[in-house]
């Protein structure tokens, strides 16, 4: 039968054909010894409720939370990893789909080269499940995923499968504003744990236009900023200290930053889109566009090109 998996996920106000996509999903996987524990972060929302008691009804695997009222997606996970039993635990949005290989692949990735902690590529779709581009498909080992990620935050969190110590040894997530996957990551890390990607896309992943990485993209960024200069600082374990650096710069943003960010992240994306598609002058003017607009997209394209430098650095070796 295998080692049972946890697999951990907060609903609020998806749309139920969405949910039940996601659902399906993980109850479909080729690997079946899993729980599947699901927290409604909406109590009020009937009807997502009565997709999720319908789904536990049918499936012992299901078990389904219910807060008494919105606590946010901190600590609804939190309250799922309370309720764990397997010995790893997965990942997974209400609003995404996982590759019916997913959970299989991730655990023998992780057991064969004696991980701690394993994420995977993913594609982006729209609200429509149509396909928008693909989001990263190389393979980082241990060695080179502690490089990268002190420029960039690559683990998907969508994709996680880590050992259940993980979660209890670094005591669950932080309440760290749009970045409690970074934050965790980047500690796990200076923990000492070992974390590896495979270079397959095992998920597809929703882009939604009122997403809340995408409304809060600007705090996003700045706040995974002070993240990484608080980890090569070895300063992440003590939280009080972390808390008052996010606190601190958060009262530095200002309105017009973040909507210039916004307009100029839209554009970013875009011109990366036409130059993988091959326009490469209308992706470069876009380019340049975003860059003009946001002087926080020209610290963001430079991070990114040192990215590209550093893993280009590691494929050739």
């Amino acid at each position: 039968m295998g080692d049972l998996v946890s697999v951990i996920m907060s609903t609020y106000n998806e749309e139920p054909d969405w949910l039940k996509k996601s659902i399906d999903s993980i109850l479909n996987q080729t690997y079946r010894n899993i729980e599947f524990i699901i927290v409604l972060d909406k109590p009020e929302n009937e009807e997502l409720g009565s997709i999720l008691y319908e789904y536990e009804k049918k499936d012992n695997r299901v078990k389904i939370i219910l807060n008494k009222k919105n606590m946010g997606l901190v600590k609804s996970l939190n309250t799922a990893l309370e309720h764990c039993h397997g010995k790893y635990i997965a990942r997974m949005d209400a609003d995404d789909i996982s590759d019916p290989e997913r959970i299989s692949k991730e655990k023998n990735y992780l057991e064969n080269n004696k991980l701690d902690f394993v994420f995977s590529g993913m594609i982006v779709i729209d609200e429509n499940d149509k396909k928008l581009y693909e989001w990263d498909n190389n393979n980082f080992s241990p060695e080179e995923i502690k490089k990268v990620m002190g420029i960039w935050n690559i683990s998907l969190h969508p994709t996680w499968f880590v050992k259940r110590e993980v979660f209890t040894s670094l005591k669950g997530y932080r309440d760290i504003p749009y970045s409690e996957d970074y934050d965790f990551s980047l500690r796990a890390l200076s923990n000492g744990f070992k974390i590896g990607k495979l270079n397959e896309n095992l998920l597809l992943y929703r882009m939604r236009s009122t997403g809340i990485s995408k409304s809060n993209n600007f705090e996003q960024f700045i706040i995974s900023r002070k993240l990484i200069q608080l980890y090569k600082k070895n300063k992440l374990d003590d939280y009080s200290y972390v808390n008052d650096q996010i606190n601190h710069v958060q009262g530095q943003m200002k309105n017009g930053q973040k909507q210039k960010y916004s307009i100029a992240e839209d554009i970013f994306h875009e011109s990366i889109g036409q130059m993988k598609e091959g326009q490469f002058l209308k992706g470069i003017s876009k380019l340049v566009k975003s860059l003009l607009l946001s002087k926080y997209h020209i610290r963001k394209f430079n991070e990114l090109l040192k990215y590209k430098i550093v893993t280009k650095q590691m494929k050739n070796r």
